[in-house]
């Protein structure tokens, strides 16, 4: 007998407490009892919807800590253009973490220096090497690159609606791109609500032309001369050190120094938000 194979869900906790909030009547004070119910209600749906969609044996939710990490370090303005957490839901997020601990699901942070992309890369690539298949959710199109035949993005929409993207139809939902090809693609084109421009001369459609055109990183950078329009070729030698840059802000860290058993994970006991990183 065949046994079922291992499955993991991973929640991206800050882009799903954002969704919560702004799914609040805007009309409405926000800074309410019933307010703060609601919320606390919607969020706990949504855990125990995603955690009992597929069968699960373990799972994670991961926050980031501090705006600051190596991107900020590289990039001042990396996601300078983003407001502050707005206040009530700041006062709302320590009691949000605690419920989302008590229905069985691990909290963790990102350690400092990085973000929960890094640290949900980290996670996800080595419970992989687990024969895991990893489930993660979020609203964030960054983590697509994170995809293989092991790990899917479930990318949370409007109404909290979801679009999986897998191995078997990742091409087809995104330009014909691979997922190892998206940090070129941001790197180029840019990301505005990470607050970088990307090239002159270059938004999407061009940049997925060129990765579609040099299908590598590497290949890409030993080959700009090769570009036959002149203006684009210009633009792209002259800021050949910012496409390098760029790369380093939108690649996704998945090899971050920390320690866990695969037993942190198991769903269905309460936990303690807690940092597994050194």
């Amino acid at each position: 007998m065949v046994s079922a194979p291992k499955r993991a869900i991973l929640i991206d906790g800050s882009s799903l407490i954002y969704k919560c909030f702004f799914s609040l009547d805007a009309e409405k004070k926000r800074d309410t009892p019933e307010m703060k119910k609601k919320f606390m209600n919607l969020l706990l749906l949504q855990v125990r919807k995603w955690t009992t969609l597929n069968n699960y044996s373990h799972g994670v939710m991961i926050f980031d800590i501090d705006r600051k990490s190596f991107r900020t370090e590289l990039l001042p303005e990396y996601k300078a253009n983003r407001d502050p957490m707005p206040p009530e839901l700041l006062s709302w997020l320590p009691e949000a973490v605690s419920a989302v601990s008590e229905t069985g699901l691990k909290v963790v942070y990102a350690p400092k220096g990085y973000e929960a992309d890094d640290l949900a890369g980290t996670i996800s690539k080595s419970l992989s090497e687990y024969d895991f298949k990893v489930d993660i959710f979020t609203t964030d199109r960054d983590f697509f690159q994170l995809v293989d035949h092991l790990i899917s993005v479930y990318r949370v929409g409007k109404s909290f609606q979801i679009e999986v993207n897998n191995h078997l139809n990742f091409s087809q939902l995104n330009e014909g791109l691979l997922p190892s090809q998206i940090p070129l693609l941001k790197a180029l084109s840019g990301d505005a609500s990470d607050n970088y421009s990307g090239i002159p001369k270059i938004g999407p459609k061009t940049a997925t032309k060129l990765i579609q055109q040099f299908k590598t990183e590497n290949i890409f950078l030993s080959s700009l001369e090769e570009i036959q329009e002149e203006k684009l070729r210009q633009s792209i030698l002259e800021n050949e050190e910012q496409i390098k840059l760029f790369l380093k802000i939108s690649r996704i860290k998945t090899d971050l120094d920390y320690k866990f058993e695969i037993s942190d994970f198991l769903l269905g006991k309460p936990t303690t938000p807690t940092t597994l990183l050194n």
